[in-house]
């Protein structure tokens, strides 16, 4: 392949990619979906900690809180994972070298994939969290939080992409 084709069809998954996640991202912000994804998110991330031997109370503000005798965590959108799912329908469905059948596939399986990881995540960070180290609240929520949706991500679409 031409190098002037490739970089051609590489600004063509850029922007799809772009625009794909651009549109995902208003339709789980800007409809009912944003409430489900807040209440799945603290739910879901409550059972986790339930089964983990801790609790947390969940209180409603503008966003949900997970509230025990150790944190007050307020779990914005970008905790619910809308950020990721949207880009995560982007760069699949932007991957026009693969059938439609298999890219809905991906982005379902992903899609459940990080549902149930998420919730995962988020109390793992929380039983890390302590108030009286702030590097090891540092660790919990800045490099394990965020290093691991980044992680999985990259790791899921890879086995979509290559697995036959």
């Amino acid at each position: 392949m031409k190098k002037k084709s490739m970089a051609k069809q590489a600004l063509k998954f850029i922007l799809s990619i772009v625009l794909l996640t651009a549109v995902s991202y208003a339709l789980l912000d800007y409809t009912p979906l944003r409430s489900l994804a807040a209440s799945y998110a603290a739910y879901s991330t409550s059972s986790v900690l339930q089964t983990l031997g801790d609790s947390a109370e969940i209180r409603w503000l503008e966003n949900p809180h997970l509230v025990s005798e150790k944190y007050d965590a307020e779990l914005i959108p970008l905790c619910w994972g809308l950020l990721e799912l949207a880009l995560w329908a982007g760069v699949v469905f932007a991957t026009d070298n693969r059938p439609l059948e298999r890219r809905l596939k991906g982005f379902l399986l992903g899609t459940v994939g990080f549902l149930v990881f998420n919730p995962i995540r988020i109390a793992v960070t929380l039983k890390i969290f302590s108030p009286s180290s702030a590097f090891a609240s540092f660790v919990a929520h800045d490099i394990l939080f965020r290093t691991s949706i980044l992680a999985l991500f990259v790791a899921a679409y890879a086995v979509w992409y290559y697995w036959e």
